[in-house]
């Protein structure tokens, strides 16, 4: 259960990612910068399965991960698929992506949908394992997953996403933060009696800027501009300004 939306001109791009889980999952640790095969990566971790659900590295590449509930769980012992973003995040482009994704033994995975984004590229690449086989195709903003109710959590999401006056960061993440009382268990910013949105995450990359801003809890209550420039991590220095959305 997750919401991704992106906004990608000739600058560079700026991902944005509500991450839904249960509520007896143990809270992921914040945004850390990790050496990986010689490579600057900065991703918050789940201390669960030790790996993580979005990425951004030095080479300006990032990956969000959700879980594709619709698909056919493989049968034995699975590995945890935020494995694959801390295996895949050194990666300097997506064609390289693609290629480590191709030769992966994905049948110890449950289901999933990978997003990959290159800076200089206008459109970004979806990898998807279904549990059966997989394939690389053309992503589009925005992308949803559920556990329940896929159509209808689509249908409504979208049609809040579809009625924003513009695009932008700044309607983005008032996107992020939708919340209607009466369709909650639909929102963008999703709360059930099981599951609730736990936290956003955003991700911004241009020639100077290689940064993530992460904002654990609600983002219906938590998200805003003054807090996510609290709360942005950076893997280089840069003379702008360190709010992420500004």
């Amino acid at each position: 259960m997750c919401s991704v939306s992106w906004w990608i001109d000739a600058s560079g791009y700026q991902l944005f990612f509500n991450r839904d889980e249960q509520k007896s999952r143990a809270p992921a640790l914040p945004p850390q910068t990790f050496i990986l095969r010689g490579v600057k990566v900065l991703m918050p971790v789940d201390p669960v399965g030790q790996g993580s659900w979005i990425s951004v590295n030095e080479h300006g590449l990032s990956l969000c991960l959700l879980n594709h509930y619709q698909g056919k769980k493989p049968a034995g012992e699975l590995i945890s698929r935020g494995q694959l973003v801390k295996y895949l995040s050194s990666a300097k482009t997506i064609a390289e992506v693609a290629q480590r994704f191709s030769e992966l033994k994905l049948g110890v995975f449950a289901p999933f949908t990978l997003l990959a984004f290159e800076l200089g590229h206008s459109t970004a690449r979806e990898l998807q394992w279904n549990g059966e086989s997989f394939c690389v195709v053309a992503a589009f903003s925005p992308y949803f997953s559920s556990a329940v109710a896929l159509e209808d959590v689509v249908t409504y999401r979208q049609s809040v996403y579809d009625a924003l006056p513009n695009i932008d960061s700044h309607t983005l993440l008032a996107f992020h933060a939708q919340h209607h009382p009466e369709q909650s268990h639909m929102s963008v910013c999703m709360h059930r009696d099981d599951a609730q949105t736990v936290s956003f995450t955003g991700v911004r990359v241009s020639e100077q800027h290689r940064q993530m801003s992460y904002v654990a809890g609600s983002p219906c209550t938590h998200l805003t501009a003054a807090t996510l420039a609290l709360k942005t991590s950076y893997l280089e220095k840069t003379e702008s300004h360190p709010g992420l959305f500004v």
